[in-house]
């Protein structure tokens, strides 16, 4: 039963935390990648107003310094009018003047500074003499004179020193600045945007702005263009205009001691990039909104899957526990029911299923299984002498002596009072069942001196039923096994005894058998078949006749009894037709159920082959019943072969040519030569015991016996293996290229209604058939 659970169900699982963690990293990944592309295009939006700004501040640069050149133009102008170079005079003067319209009053001095010739009233009559004198270091030929000296606001005084002509003058001009006016109108910067005008010392000579046009003053910060080296360069003023931050650019003059600078509020500078960034932001929250939701969805549903999950696990651990209970209680009671209460054993009960169930996977495997009937000698005396207690205890001693002397696999059991029943299993060949039986024999029969220090001992007597020859079944295997128990304790104590379904020699000299046997032929005599299989497909090939006598007191009497009394008594010929005829009648009862009519086997003996009417005898008898000659095959001993005369070998040919089948018995016994075999009219050898006895499982095994096979294929004779009986035996035939097989490994020999069942289990009912399989 797994362990309880212990886990909250309220808790987060690990994969409920991966999905969390795998969707907080997605959105880091949106995130990052956004602030990122926001960088990215801050970047470039300042980059392209940088550039705008510079443009914009070298064009207002470069206007001014046009500007400033025609100032120079005049004055040369003035100079050359004055000095009578142009003539024209005055009314020259106020021409030149009035062919410029960006400067409003041209006004001339003298070296003391004293007005001698104005374009337009209102100039100053009189120059200071502060105005006239150059600061130190100052070596322009353009000045602005200070504010004190503008008579218009709206106009910028420029004075023009002259020192040619021997005698100083003065040219003062004033500059319309309505010009930076217009400028500023035309652009569009934003509302806190600036344009100015700087002196060489920094001094703001002009500026505009949305407030109008400013000269001489402004209130913005131009130390950095002050102390920078730079010709033009970008800056930045924070805590400018109120705290806002101003991002400008400024141009120096070239030729003159002059700067433009043009400034911008930084956020109307990135107005473009702050709407994207806020589009970008909107979306990414908008998916990570989105992203969030569905996976608060998934987990909710992850975490009711788990729920339920977790309620369905309690509750399956309280079900396996109920179950795991109730097969306990189950299992002691099966094993109160099984279980024999005094020695521990399994019962009748139990015992009689698991032999049943071993022997259906010791036929499918081709094992033996051998059923060891076992019960104590003198027990009855010893429980009578020393008393029920000791009886249990001897009982219990041999109980374990049974357990500790047995493999795990056999079965082991009591089926009351002394009687002892034991299934040994995987058993290969039957060769090593008696030194096993021997073994328990000599161990169980050991005193047992540890009961009450009597030192008492009892001794085994052991009943052994082998399957398949002994039966098929596991009652009657018990049964026979029991049979079996009852001939050791006659034999004497502490001995074991194989079933035999024939009465002993003793039992049968007690009657008169051969007096019997002359009206038991017709009326007792009944034949049993054992199947005969095609390699390597397992087909039924045919069968092979064995006859048996139901004797009314001793049972079903094997060849071994018959044979010899019959021998004896010259009744050969008449067993023989008798085992035809129950041949015949069975071929007929096939006919009859629509079975398919394959070939039957009957033995002939030494006798049986020098009886001169031995081919007239057998056709009549197939005549009679109207069977096809083909069906029947006739098995001939090597041994006989031998004795046989010309003349008897003729009528085995006569049979051949009929179509009657002719087969070599225990071929290999004496040694016919493949000449001889050639010579032969025969059709199937049948191989003897001894070939195929002690084949294991490499095909190395029996180097003869390969080469036999090969030799009569050959010769064009079908090679069948008798008295097979393990697995490694069928291997190895299959692998020599044997023909056909029979034994009690594939089936014993079966009575007319066991043919039935088996052809009824191994093959589908099909029309009569009038030849061999």
């Amino acid at each position: 039963m797994s362990p309880p659970l212990e886990r909250d169900p309220v808790s987060m699982t690990p994969p409920q935390w991966g999905v969390a963690l795998f969707a907080l990293l997605v959105l880091g990944a949106v995130w990052l990648f956004m602030a990122y592309q926001l960088k990215d295009n801050r970047e470039q939006v300042e980059a392209r107003q940088t550039a705008t700004l510079a443009n914009l501040s070298f064009i207002v640069a470069e206007n001014l310094g046009q500007l400033l050149d025609r100032a120079r133009t005049l004055r040369m102008l003035v100079c050359d009018v004055r000095e009578g170079h142009i003539s024209g005079g005055d009314a020259g003067i106020a021409a030149l003047i009035l062919s410029d319209p960006v400067f409003t009053r041209l006004s001339l001095y003298d070296a003391r500074g004293a007005l001698n010739y104005s374009s337009s009233a209102g100039a100053p009559e009189q120059l200071d003499a502060a105005w006239r004198v150059a600061p130190d270091q100052d070596t322009a030929d353009i000045r602005v004179l200070p504010s004190a000296a503008w008579q218009q606001q709206d106009s910028l005084p420029l004075l023009l020193p002259d020192q040619s002509g021997g005698e100083s003058s003065f040219l003062l001009l004033e500059l319309d600045l309505g010009y930076f006016l217009k400028l500023y109108q035309k652009l569009d910067f934003g509302a806190q945007a600036s344009i100015q005008l700087l002196s060489a010392s920094g001094q703001t000579l002009a500026q505009v702005d949305a407030g109008g046009l400013v000269v001489e003053g402004g209130d913005l910060d131009n130390s950095l263009i002050t102390n920078s080296r730079l010709q033009s360069g970008r800056f930045i003023n924070r805590g400018e205009a109120g705290g806002a931050t101003l991002v400008g650019y400024f141009q120096r003059l070239e030729s003159f001691p002059f700067a433009v600078v043009i400034r911008q509020l930084e956020s109307d500078l990135l107005a473009h990039h702050q709407a994207q960034r806020s589009r970008y932001i909107l979306t990414v929250l908008l998916l990570s909104g989105v992203v969030l939701a569905g996976v608060a969805w998934l987990l909710r549903t992850m975490h009711g899957r788990d729920a339920h999950l977790w309620a369905l696990e309690r509750s399956e651990q309280r079900n396996l526990a109920l179950l795991e209970r109730l097969q306990k209680e189950h299992r002691q009671t099966l094993e109160a029911a099984s279980r024999d209460a005094l020695t521990g054993l399994y019962n009748r009960r139990l015992f009689m299923e698991l032999a049943y169930s071993h022997l259906l996977g010791a036929k499918r495997q081709g094992r033996f299984a051998a059923v060891l009937f076992i019960d104590l000698d003198r027990f009855k005396a010893i429980n009578d002498s020393l008393g029920h207690k000791v009886g249990d205890l001897l009982l219990q001693a041999v109980a374990g002596r049974l357990n500790s002397c047995l493999r795990e696999s056999d079965i082991v059991s009591r089926f009351g009072g002394d009687e002892f029943v034991v299934m040994l299993t995987g058993v290969k060949r039957r060769d090593d069942i008696a030194p096993r039986v021997q073994q328990l024999v000599d161990i169980l029969a050991a005193p047992y001196a540890e009961l009450e220090g009597s030192g008492l001992s009892t001794s085994p007597s052991i009943g052994i039923a082998l399957s398949p020859q002994d039966g098929m079944d596991i009652e009657t295997l018990v049964k026979h096994a029991d049979m079996a128990m009852y001939t050791a304790k006659r034999g004497g104590r502490g001995r074991y005894a194989l079933f035999d379904t024939a009465p002993s020699a003793r039992d049968l000299n007690t009657v008169g058998l051969a007096e019997q046997l002359p009206s038991a032929i017709t009326r007792q005599l009944e034949i049993h078949l054992q199947p005969r299989l095609l390699l390597p497909d397992y087909r039924l090939a045919g069968f092979e006749a064995l006859v048996r006598w139901e004797h009314p007191d001793f049972g079903l009497l094997p060849p071994a009894q018959l044979l010899p009394l019959a021998e004896a008594q010259g009744l050969m010929a008449e067993v023989t037709c008798q085992v035809i005829r129950k041949v015949c009648e069975q071929w007929q009862l096939w006919r009859q159920e629509g079975t398919t009519v394959v070939p039957v086997a009957v033995n002939l003996g030494l006798s049986q082959l020098q009886d001169a009417d031995l081919p007239q005898r057998i056709i009549g008898l197939l005549d009679d019943y109207g069977v096809e000659y083909a069906w029947l095959e006739l098995d001939v001993n090597e041994a006989d072969l031998k004795q046989l005369q010309p003349e008897q070998l003729d009528q085995l040919r006569a049979l051949r040519q009929l179509g009657i089948g002719l087969n070599i018995d225990d071929f290999g016994s004496c040694g016919l030569s493949p000449e001889q075999l050639r010579r032969l009219p025969f059709n199937r050898i049948k191989l003897a015991q001894s070939f195929i006895r002690d084949i294991y499982n490499s095909y190395d095994d029996n180097v003869l016996l390969s080469a036999t096979i090969s030799l009569a294929q050959r010769l064009g004779l079908k090679v069948t293996a008798k008295c097979l009986e393990t697995p490694d035996q069928l291997v190895y035939l299959k692998l020599a290229g044997c023909d056909e097989v029979q034994g009690h490994l594939l089936s014993r020999a079966l009575s007319a209604s066991e043919v039935r069942t088996y052809r009824r289990q191994t093959e589908p009912v099909s029309g009569v058939s009038g030849g061999m399989l």
